[in-house]
């Protein structure tokens, strides 16, 4: 689609713009607090990334394994917590 193209309006457009609006109207009573919420949303995009942490060829090494989780401040107990539950 050309940029010409995309300046005009179909009936498939109107369709899909008011299917979004229908969406955001259920979850945010007025046009304030949708675009307050767009804004946040915004923002937390970007925020800088957090660390990630790999981990490979453990192999059964379950003490290398707990030497990683204890000294990584919490955050990948929390993550395993997130992902699988609290054992």
């Amino acid at each position: 689609m050309t940029d010409i193209q995309s300046l005009y309006i179909t009936p498939e457009k109107i369709e899909a713009d008011r299917r979004v609006l229908e969406l955001l109207s259920r979850s945010f009573p007025d046009v304030s607090s949708a675009s307050t919420e767009i804004i946040n949303l915004e923002a937390i995009l970007n925020l800088p990334k957090g660390t990630e942490h790999f981990v490979a060829d453990l192999h059964g090494e379950h003490e290398a394994f707990r030497h990683i989780l204890k000294n990584a401040s919490g955050n990948i107990k929390r993550k395993v917590n997130e992902l699988y539950g609290t054992a």
